[in-house]
């Protein structure tokens, strides 16, 4: 993302779509839009509403999606210029500068910064459709998720903040609140949201002192705080205000105003994603892409480019390989390995027999895998000991197998797909670690309509198995199948376009 930075004063409120698209040329990372204090001559801050909330849902589609767009709520109640501590690049105006009609120099706080008139026009104020007779309150509160702060928050949050006289309360869940969203397990830690509500809201509005606190239940705060005017919700939480009014009439504090605030439309969803701008859309945006940076790793050779893909049973791992494998990578079952090892003539076979019996056997004297089964998964220590007997002679296997397609095949990308890769510790055998998730639900609700399980024996697989949150925290890139072919597809493609392109590979 550009790390560079504007500041848009605006008089001209009827074009500030076009306003604003004149600003992609500058390839900006964070835009800051200033109303022009003379506009507190002819309305109040709460008049702006309606404004603040159509130019943030259209500002993805018109700034492009990299665009921090931060409205200013400071200029609309303070006639002083309240300056960003941030460094600012460039200073926008839409109207043509003189400071002998708008009498404002924004220039002097900013020493440096490139000024660009986007505008023709003189400067005037147009105050038309301006008009709100909302209260304001002391005392705010709101609460939701808050992660990954996106236009939808912003919304709310300035809302709030417009409402507010003194003091802003919001309530961030926490970690024991968030189970039930969509990809939950990409949700950024409770202590980086509460950063980046604070920051926000710093950053736009200085006029309020502000407490942004972790939530554990639906309620945070608005259960035992006496200093409480306003609630704030969306329409998709607005029962919750009706709930938090209960809740407070029980412990004998006084009833919140409610104010609701619309839901966004997303002008750039496609489907399978929700239609409203929201953090389960961006999370979504997530698959497929790098959530950390690529990790050198100097003790493996840097071809082939060796990918472990793990993920637990039924999330779709083997489907994903197969559409690495179309794109041009090798791809290894490490699964398929394991049936090997334990084919009669392998040294496994014998090490396993001679460990675990004769016992084992079946009458052509194959391993019955389902009376292994049997002891191993009823004493944890001789589990363990199959597993170290397998797990090394399975890497060594594969060591082979990735250096035979590599020399052979010429595939300079091989896809290493191992259900136990993490459990193994074979993470240093790659270059990077890859994962599919879903949700348990649905890992559940295959399991019974492939395998024939109950939901007993489909939940008691499922447990046995690393976590989604230990595969997300282990993993480069993550997937999740849970959604249509092509979405998944899209998943694979945008992955695989973007590490071609970082290795400099021609295939």
């Amino acid at each position: 993302m550009s790390s560079k930075t504007g500041l848009l004063t605006a008089v001209h409120l009827a074009n500030i779509t076009s306003t604003l698209d004149a600003t992609r040329k500058y390839a900006l990372g964070t835009l800051y839009l200033q109303l022009h204090p003379r506009f507190q001559d002819v309305a109040k801050p709460t008049a702006f509403s309606k404004f603040i909330a159509t130019v943030y849902q259209s500002s993805p589609k018109v700034l492009g999606p990299g665009v921090d767009l931060r409205i200013l709520i400071s200029s609309l109640k303070s006639k002083e210029i309240v300056p960003v501590n941030r460094r600012i690049d460039y200073l926008f105006s839409d109207y043509c500068l003189d400071p002998h009609l708008d009498g404002l120099d924004v220039a002097r706080f900013y020493p440096g910064a490139s000024v660009i008139e986007l505008g023709t026009q003189p400067f005037s104020i147009d105050a038309n459709g301006l008009t709100d007779s909302s209260e304001t309150y002391k005392n705010v509160v709101l609460g939701g998720t808050f992660d990954r702060i996106h236009a939808g928050h912003k919304v709310l949050l300035s809302q709030a903040a417009l409402l507010a006289e003194e003091r802003l309360v919001v309530g961030v869940t926490d970690e024991n609140m968030i189970k039930s969203k969509k990809l939950w397990e990409l949700i950024q830690p409770t202590e980086r949201r509460i950063e980046d509500v604070r920051a926000f809201l710093e950053d736009v509005d200085r006029t309020l002192r502000y407490e942004v606190v972790p939530i554990s239940d639906p309620f945070g705060p608005t259960a035992t705080d006496p200093n409480m005017d306003l609630i704030v919700v969306s329409t998709e939480t607005a029962r919750g205000g009706a709930k938090v009014n209960e809740l407070r009439a029980k412990n004998g504090l006084n009833q919140l105003r409610v104010r609701t605030i619309d839901l966004l439309d997303d002008e750039l969803t496609e489907e399978d994603k929700e239609d409203k701008i929201s953090s389960s859309n961006m999370r979504m945006d997530l698959l497929g892409t790098r959530l950390k940076p690529r990790d050198l790793k100097p003790h493996l050779s840097p071809k082939p480019y060796i990918i472990g893909l793990v993920g637990g049973v039924a999330a779709g791992k083997s489907k994903m390989a197969e559409r690495f494998a179309k794109l041009g990578a090798g791809v290894i079952d490490c699964d398929k390995i394991a049936h090997e090892l334990y084919e009669p003539g392998e040294d496994c076979y014998q090490t396993v027999i001679n460990n675990f019996g004769v016992g084992i056997l079946n009458e052509d004297k194959t391993i019955h895998r389902k009376a292994l089964g049997a002891i191993v998964f009823s004493d944890p220590d001789k589990l363990d000991l199959l597993n170290t007997i397998l797990w090394d002679a399975i890497l060594e296997r594969t060591k082979l197998r990735i250096k035979e397609i590599y020399e052979k095949q010429n595939k300079q990308i091989i896809i290493m797909e191992a259900a136990v890769l993490l459990r193994a510790g074979w993470q240093n055998a790659c270059h990077e670690i890859w994962s599919c998730i879903i949700p348990r639900e649905e890992a559940i609700q295959r399991l019974m309509d492939r395998n024939g399980l109950t939901e007993e024996e489909a939940d008691k697989r499922i447990k046995a198995q690393v976590s989604n949150t230990e595969l997300v925290q282990n993993s480069d890139i993550v997937f999740c199948t849970a959604w249509s072919y092509e979405y998944s597809q899209k998943q694979a493609e945008k992955v695989w376009t973007d590490l071609v392109e970082e290795l400099k590979l021609k295939l």
